[in-house]
C-alpha cells in the first residue's frame, strides 16, 4: 500500500467478452490481485457483462443483485489485498436494472452508484440513477461517474461541493462524431477528465475497456487526471490490457484556491447562469 500521505491508484483496463459473465468476473479478481499493492482499484463499465446489448432478455440474464456472485467475488478479494475496488456491473433491483458500480472495501460492499446520464441504446436497457452517493474511505471522500455522466459539468460540480477529493469512472469510451479525428490523439473522454478534474480541483480516474465488441471498438487510454488537469497516469494505449497506476496527495483536492483571489468553487455564480431558464424569459 502507499504512503499515509498518499493514496495509490490504479485504473485497470479490460477485455471483456460479451455475455461471458463468470470469466470477465474472474479476470477482473485476477486484475486486482496483481494491483494488490493499489489502494484503490478502478474497473471498466459493464465489466463483467460487455456492453452491446441487443434485447431486454440479454440485459436480464445477465442482471444480478448488489450483494449477487460479483459483489460477493469483489468482497473477498478486498478483503484479500485490503483493497477498495469501484467497478462496473449490470445491477438487477427490484424490477429495474441499472447500468451500476459497486463499491467496496477490504470491510465488505459499501453501496452502488447507478449511472445518472444513460447514453444512446443505454436507454433501452437501464432505468437511469438519480443520487450523486458520496463514499468515505480512508484516504479520503471520493464520489463515482460513469462514462457519459462526465459530460455532464454540473454533476462533477455537484461532487466538488459535496466535497469529494477524487472521482472513480468506470467507462466504455467509443469514438465519438470526429472518428479517428481525435484531439491530440486522445479520446474526448480523456479531455473531459482533465477539463472537470481542473475546472473543479479533483483527482479524475477513468478505467476503460478496449477490444471490438459486436462492430463496437471501444476507445482505451485509461487516464488518472490530478487537480491542476495533468495525466499523472496514462493514458494507457488503445488496445489490450493495461493498468495506470500512481500515487495521489487527495489533499491537493481539498484546496481549492487558484490564487489567493480566485477560489474554483466559491467565484461560482448559479444565479447568473440561470441553467435551466429558457432563454425567452429574459424577453
Amino acid at each position: 500500500m502507499s504512503a499515509a500521505t498518499d493514496v495509490r491508484i490504479a485504473a485497470v483496463q479490460t477485455v471483456p467478452e460479451f455475455g461471458a459473465v463468470e470469466s470477465n468476473r474472474g479476470r477482473t479478481v485476477e486484475r486486482v490481485r496483481s494491483n494488490q499493492d493499489a489502494d484503490l482499484v478502478v474497473l471498466p463499465e459493464l465489466a463483467t457483462t460487455g456492453y452491446v446489448f441487443e434485447s431486454t432478455d440479454e440485459v436480464t440474464s445477465m442482471a444480478e443483485p448488489r450483494d449477487g456472485p460479483t459483489g460477493q467475488a469483489w468482497a473477498e478479494v478486498a478483503a484479500e489485498t485490503e483493497t477498495w475496488i469501484v467497478g462496473g456491473f449490470a445491477e438487477a433491483s427490484n424490477q429495474s436494472v441499472y447500468n451500476s458500480a459497486l463499491i467496496v472495501s477490504p470491510d465488505g460492499i459499501k453501496g452502488v452508484y447507478r449511472k445518472v446520464h444513460l447514453w444512446n441504446e443505454e436507454k433501452r436497457w437501464f432505468d437511469a440513477g438519480s443520487e450523486l452517493p458520496v463514499f468515505q474511505a480512508p484516504f479520503g471522500r471520493f464520489g463515482v461517474q460513469i462514462c457519459n455522466d462526465l459530460w455532464f459539468a454540473e454533476q462533477t460540480i455537484a461532487q466538488a461541493r459535496d466535497g469529494v477529493d477524487l472521482v472513480a469512472v468506470p467507462t466504455n469510451w467509443v469514438p465519438g462524431s470526429a472518428g479517428e479525428d481525435r484531439p491530440g490523439g486522445w479520446t474526448m473522454g480523456v479531455h473531459q477528465a482533465i477539463a472537470h478534474a481542473n475546472a473543479n480541483r479533483v483527482y479524475i480516474a477513468c478505467a476503460d475497456r478496449s477490444g471490438t465488441e459486436r462492430g463496437v471498438t471501444f476507445e482505451g487510454q485509461s487516464v488518472i487526471v490530478d487537480p491542476n488537469g495533468s495525466p499523472v497516469a496514462g493514458p494507457a494505449p488503445m488496445t489490450g490490457e493495461h493498468a495506470v497506476v500512481t500515487d495521489c496527495d487527495l489533499t491537493i483536492a481539498r484546496n481549492k484556491a487558484l490564487t489567493a483571489n480566485d477560489d474554483a468553487l466559491e467565484d461560482r455564480r448559479p444565479s447568473v447562469y440561470a441553467l435551466y431558464q429558457s432563454s425567452s424569459d429574459g424577453e
